[in-house]
């Protein structure tokens, strides 16, 4: 089972109509999104990735409650010699997650976002990355 804040931001993603579209076909049914620690290798592609904080920090250091957190949204596409499918899935995340309020357990936190920034690429695929950067108070 992921984590509240994994589920969260997986929720957000599912429930968008225009991602849903960009993301086509269906995977086994559901959106193109994954959250798992990889990807299966039967995902087509595009499909999104983001699995665990890059960083996970405290924000208060009186008492050590609040959290600073950045999550990686990975974009994946095959490489076609145009960027327009993997931008446009790219900034789509963006702007859907920029401003946007999450529920993670009993916080409700703001989202900021940064990107997309260029990830690592191949002969026949490429990436974006967007970055997520939330704080929270645990529990």
């Amino acid at each position: 089972m992921a984590d509240e804040t994994t589920q969260a931001i997986f929720d957000a993603m599912e429930g968008d109509s225009l991602l849903q579209v960009l993301l086509a076909p269906l995977f086994r049914g559901k959106i193109n999104v994954h959250t798992g620690k990889t990807v299966p290798p039967d995902a087509p592609r595009p499909y999104i990735w983001s699995w665990g904080d890059i960083s996970n920090i405290a924000f208060d250091t009186k008492d050590i409650r609040g959290r600073e957190v950045v999550r990686d949204i990975w974009i994946v596409a095959d490489d076609t010699g145009s960027e327009v499918q993997v931008m446009d899935i790219a900034n789509r995340v963006r702007d859907l997650f920029n401003r946007l309020v999450l529920s993670i357990g009993a916080s409700n936190i703001v989202t900021s976002v940064s990107g997309p920034r260029v990830g690592p690429s191949s002969d026949d695929l490429t990436a974006r990355i967007v970055s997520l950067d939330f704080i929270y108070e645990l529990s």
